[in-house]
């Protein structure tokens, strides 16, 4: 299909789901302005502003049914956070623990927002959208190592919507990693998180377990000993990972509560801050000229880690709809006058309330 009738689909079907929600979601605009791809939004109780941004296209060029699929699911993947993301605890464990665990968050938090937006019949064929999403994804890059340890979230990303019911097209790799039981502990949890609060508790709380982690004596080693005896003393190891809550006296979560005591905080995890969030791809500041920002791409925010922690795979979906948009881009500078949106004659300017 041409791509101007794939960005007048987009546009009308992401419209439509945004109207039938029942709530007061009080504006929505879907721009092919950016350079990149994302969303901001601001949302105050239970009102919500959202602008989803797509890269600049070509409207004249081609464009697979496959690609329009994945846009639309890209597109109704980023308004499950403008309707189901909390930014505070998000930016509040980023800020305190390391980029590390913003990408931990956005890991586990990804599942969940699918999982509420399915469950909620806001897009009657959203869990067909997001799996095939998923799929072109690894399709396209590949899975990741199950050993690879700045990868984990990418790898929890993928296997909290296996257990959403997604028929995903790679075995499961968790059982192959060495922090395995950690990491089951933390996706049983995030199946039942309630909301953006809880999910940024179990990621800190796996982040310190893979930090303290220490690998099992193989066969035929003692303990922290020498596997030809010489006598050396056995090293004292910490604590092992257990798949286990943290206990009351144990971890703390991001606002200093005991991580398995129910805190003040929202619980459905369909309410924001009273003053309002703004964000994109879950929660950020806007950016400078309007360009959504990228939880996975903050080189001035601290590792939290080591260098085993950084990098990683981006856990949001916009590099792959960049990446599948390349060959319909457009010249045209976004930074300049915007082209207005296919399917309207005039771009409505977005105001914060």
């Amino acid at each position: 299909m041409l791509a101007i009738n794939a960005k007048r689909g987009v546009e009308s079907t992401v419209e439509r789901v945004f109207g039938s929600t029942g709530n007061e979601f009080s504006q929505l605009q879907v721009l092919w302005t950016g350079s990149t791809a994302g969303i901001i939004f601001k949302r105050v109780g239970n009102t919500v502003d959202a602008k989803i941004v797509f890269p600049s296209i070509n409207e004249g060029a081609e464009m697979k049914r496959s690609t329009f699929n994945n846009l639309i699911g890209y597109a109704i993947h980023e308004l499950g956070h403008a309707w189901f993301t909390e930014n505070k605890p998000w930016d509040t464990a980023r800020n305190e623990h390391g980029q590390f665990v913003g990408n931990l968050i956005n890991g586990l938090e990804d599942p969940r927002i699918e999982r509420k937006v399915i469950e909620s019949g806001y897009a009657p064929n959203a869990k067909a959208l997001f799996e095939e999403l998923l799929n072109s994804i690894l399709k396209k890059n590949g899975y990741v190592d199950a050993d690879d340890l700045k990868n984990v979230p990418f790898l929890l990303a993928v296997e909290g919507r296996r257990l959403n019911g997604y028929h995903i097209d790679a075995p499961s790799i968790v059982d192959d990693a060495p922090w395995s039981a950690d990491l089951r502990w933390a996706l049983a949890e995030a199946q039942v998180a309630p909301n953006t609060y809880r999910i940024a508790e179990i990621a800190i709380e796996l982040f310190k377990r893979l930090k303290d982690f220490e690998p099992e004596p193989t066969d035929g080693e003692d303990e922290g000993g020498d596997q030809d005896g010489d006598g050396d003393q056995p090293v004292e190891h910490g604590d092992k990972p257990s798949d286990k809550p943290p206990t009351e006296d144990g971890d703390k979560g991001v606002d200093g509560d005991p991580t398995d005591k129910p805190t003040d905080k929202p619980t459905d995890g369909d309410k924001g801050d009273q003053d309002g969030e703004k964000g994109s791809e879950g929660g950020d500041q806007p950016a400078d000229k309007g360009e959504p920002t990228d939880k996975n791409k903050s080189p001035g925010d601290k590792n939290g880690g080591g260098k085993e922690f950084a990098g990683g795979r981006n856990v949001e979906p916009s590099e792959f709809i960049e990446g599948e948009l390349k060959d319909q881009r457009t010249e045209l500078n976004p930074h300049l006058d915007s082209r207005p949106s296919s399917a309207k004659p005039t771009t409505a300017t977005f105001e914060w309330q």
